[in-house]
Formats: C-alpha cells, structure tokens, sequence
C-alpha cells in the first residue's frame, strides 16, 4: 500500500502525526508492504524509524513560496503539488492512502484511474479554518484563513474521486454521506499508542499542557493558561507548556512566571515521560472540530488526572475518564481538589481498560 503523509509523522507529538505514525506502524505490524510519501516541513528530515518500517519512502519538500497562495486550490493542497508524488504513485498498481484533503492534488489524476484510492479525512477541513478564522479576528492570519476556508469548502468534492473515505468521527461521516451520498465513506478510529509499554508511574507535582505550539489554535489555549496561571497553579508547583516549535509570544507572555516552564521540540521520549509523570494533564481547545488525538495519547499514558473543557470531547465520547471544567473559576476548583487527589495504579488499570474497549487502532477498513 502506499501512503502519503501530509508531513513527517516522525516525532509522533501532536494529534495529526499521532494518528498517521500509529496508522502506518500498525500496518506494518499487520504484514501490509508500504511504500510511505512524505512531504517534509520546515526542518523535518528523513526519518529512519518510518524507513525501517516500509519498503521504500520518498520524501518531498513542500513548495512555501507566496506564488502558490495565489492558486485557486487550497494553499495547503497547492503547496503539496509535485510531480515527482505522481511519478512514484504510479510504479505499480497497489492500492494508495492520502493522509488529508492536503495530499489529494493527484487523487483525480487519469493515471491513477482504476487505483483502489482511500482518503483519510484529519477533519472537516473549511470549518476548521473558519474556526481558525474566527479565533484570529485581530490577527492578519484572519484573511487567510477565511480565504482557505472559502477554497477547502469547494475543494472538497474532490473526495467523490475516492474509492472510499475514511472519517474521523460518526459526526463527521455523517456530514460527508450527506454531502456526497454516492461515496463510500466510513468511520475509522483514531490510532495512537495503544501499546502495553506504558506503566502506571508515581506522579510529580506539576500540570502539563502539550501540543504543536506553532498553531495558532494551540497557542491561544496556551496563552489562557499561562494567563491564569498564577490562579491555577498550586503553591510550589510547576506548569510546563511542551511542544513542537512554541510561538515567540508564549516566551514573552511567560516572562516573570517563575512557575511556568516551556519545552521546545521535545523528542517523543521526553513527550511521553512529561506525559506519564504529570499529576494533572490540562488540555483544552476553543475549537470543536474534529477529534483531539493528543487526548487519547494522553489518557493512554498518563499516570495522572486528565482535566479537559467541553469542546476538547467532541466526538471522542471520553468524558467518563476525563474532569471537565469550563470556566477559569472551574479549573481552580477543579485543579485545587485534584492537587490533593492521588491517583491509584488500579484507576490507571481501568482507564486503559476503557480505551481498549472502544475500537480504536482497527485497519479493518483499510484491509
């Protein structure tokens, strides 16, 4: 099978390279043979963990260049356009997976016809930009991202090339069956690590959010919390913000915290043990679109309480595992009980329980 990943999905520390990095490795533990494409992103390089994993991976450079804003399609399509992708799609006739809307420039491609082509759609990709869109008003990215919006939400009948479209959420193939009922689409569960490596570990006293910090729906769930973080964060606890290239304002909003912490590029290793070793993971999102991956990672790894708000549940159907507080007055209550609260090596026995009884990491559908 080939693959073709929108980025690297090596380091798997945030929800789209989580769910890509633990899609591909589970296929090659099921014998699938993959040929893996990866388009690489600002300092990205080859990855020998995805090579010893597949037959073969070619890696392309994403084409950043202003002239491809200026396309009709959308900036994160237009800028994953290479003909080199189609060439190496086409040395053979096994079937092809395009990780996102994003990798799709190829799927109507005459010489791919008769080709067995799934999509796996990451999210419903035009309302995520309008979120993006609405949560930036007073930032100049507000314009792009109603204009890539506005191109993902025509762009998308793209799909109804597919041989089959693999969604994310029941609400999601829900919407997509509606919008092109002659499309095989169906639902497949998110993958994270799921593996019996993970052991319950006693918790040190600090709270922990984590995410690609170079998206701006992270950062401004960052920047709430840094905000409030001298009313959250209890007395000779720490709070560490981890992630993939952290946004220079989360530096100079944290300037004379003395209890906050932030974390650039952790390697995953660093990530899981930040994760494991928490007492409280917070994560919280003002975006409900799609489902957040980083909260199955987290909820499979950590030792400690999960505390999230509403929007961060959407389609997970997690809310038992999980403390929910909406309001800064919330988290405080919340975080304050929790603070005192051990957690046992028997809660974390049936958290895990849960999860695994719940469908996740299942190729069935890509079999």
């Amino acid at each position: 099978m080939h693959v073709v990943c929108l980025a690297s999905p090596t380091p798997p520390t945030y929800g789209g390279a989580i769910d890509m990095y633990y899609r591909i490795k589970r296929l090659h533990e099921s014998g699938v043979r993959l040929i893996l494409h990866v388009f690489l992103y600002r300092d990205a390089t080859p990855s020998a963990e995805l090579e010893a994993m597949a037959e073969k991976v070619f890696y392309y450079h994403r084409d950043t260049t202003f002239a491809r804003q200026l396309s009709a399609l959308p900036y994160i399509v237009e800028s994953r356009r290479n003909a080199s992708l189609l060439d190496n799609l086409c040395i053979d006739k096994e079937p092809i997976l395009f990780e996102g809307l994003h990798t799709c420039y190829y799927l109507s491609s005459p010489r791919l016809e008769g080709r067995m082509r799934m999509v796996r759609m990451h999210n419903i990709e035009y309302r995520y930009y309008y979120m993006l869109a609405k949560n930036a008003l007073l930032s100049p990215n507000a314009l792009y991202y109603l204009l890539e919006g506005a191109k993902l939400y025509f762009y998308e009948r793209v799909v109804r090339n597919a041989s089959r479209v693999l969604a994310i959420t029941e609400a999601d193939v829900d919407e997509l069956k509606s919008r092109y009922p002659g499309v095989d689409v169906r639902l497949l569960r998110c993958f994270f690590d799921n593996s019996s490596q993970h052991e319950y570990c006693p918790t040190k006293p600090y709270i922990i959010y984590h995410a690609n910090l170079s998206v701006s729906e992270n950062v401004k769930a960052a920047k709430f919390i840094i905000k409030h973080a001298n009313e959250l964060i209890p007395e000779g606890w720490r709070l560490k913000i981890a992630g993939f290239s952290p946004d220079k304002s989360l530096y100079r909003l944290s300037v004379g915290l003395k209890s906050v912490d932030i974390i650039a590029n952790p390697s995953a290793e660093e990530m899981s043990r930040l994760i494991a070793e928490a007492h409280i993971n917070l994560l919280i999102t003002f975006q409900q679109t799609g489902i957040k991956l980083k909260l199955l990672n987290t909820l499979q790894q950590a030792s400690g309480h999960c505390v999230v708000n509403t929007p961060m549940l959407y389609g997970t159907g997690l809310r038992h595992l999980c403390h929910v507080a909406d309001s800064v007055e919330e988290l405080k209550q919340i975080i304050a009980h929790l603070a005192t609260t051990p957690r046992s090596k028997e809660d974390y026995s049936n958290r895990i329980r849960s999860l695994a009884d719940m469908g996740f990491n299942d190729i069935s559908d890509l079999l």
